[in-house]
Order: structure tokens, then C-alpha cells, then sequence
């Protein structure tokens, strides 16, 4: 009980984001935060489900609701807006969800492709 007390997160919007954020913080990942605020250079305003802001990764769950076709287009260009500022976005979905050795490995592997800043 102890253990799952220090797992929760008054921040998680959704059941799918919060069992994503765990698999993170039980496989060690370090550097999280949750529905992280970024504002492009823009000036459009964003939230990532779950960032690493030193590293400037998202990790974005992404459920039937971006599966819409509106919705979809106004992803793509959220996430264009985020690259063009530097941001590396990961899309994960309840398939991913299923193998969390192999996400937590594909994530490890793009948080040490990214430096942190000096």
C-alpha cells in the first residue's frame, strides 16, 4: 500500500497516462514530470501528458480520441510546432502499454540521444 501511495499523482488525467507514467518510475526513468506546460516560440500553448523538460522529450499517450480525423490534424501540427522548438515527441499507445521492458528500453534509448543543456 505504502508502494502504490508513493505512485500516485494528483496531475493524471487519464488511466492509460497514469499506468504509462509508472511503468516509467518503476523502471527507473528519472527526470519526469506530468502534464508539463510549454509554450512554443510562437506563443502557442501546450500541456506534454508526460515530459522530460531537461531533455526535452514528450512521452504523449495516445488514445481512440486522437484517432479522429479533426483531432489527428490538430495533433500533427502541435507536434510540428513542438519539433521546430527542439522537442522530440514518443507516441504511445495501449499496444505499447502490453511489452513495458521494450518501451522502457526504447525510451531509455532516446533520453541518451538527447543531451542535457550546459
Amino acid at each position: 500500500m505504502r508502494a502504490a501511495l508513493e505512485l500516485l499523482n494528483d496531475r493524471a488525467e487519464s488511466r492509460r497516462e497514469s499506468h504509462l507514467r509508472v511503468i516509467l518510475l518503476q523502471g527507473g526513468v528519472a527526470g519526469l514530470e506530468v502534464n508539463w506546460p510549454i509554450v512554443t516560440s510562437g506563443g502557442f500553448k501546450y500541456r506534454a501528458d508526460l515530459a522530460f523538460p531537461d531533455r526535452k522529450v514528450i512521452v504523449e499517450y495516445q488514445s481512440e480520441y486522437h484517432g479522429d480525423e479533426a483531432q489527428r490534424r490538430r495533433d500533427m501540427t502541435r507536434r510540428s510546432r513542438l519539433e521546430a522548438d527542439g522537442w522530440f515527441m514518443i507516441e504511445v499507445n495501449a499496444n505499447d502499454l502490453r511489452d513495458a521492458p521494450e518501451l522502457l528500453q526504447r525510451i531509455r534509448r532516446v533520453l541518451a540521444s538527447r543531451p542535457l543543456p550546459r
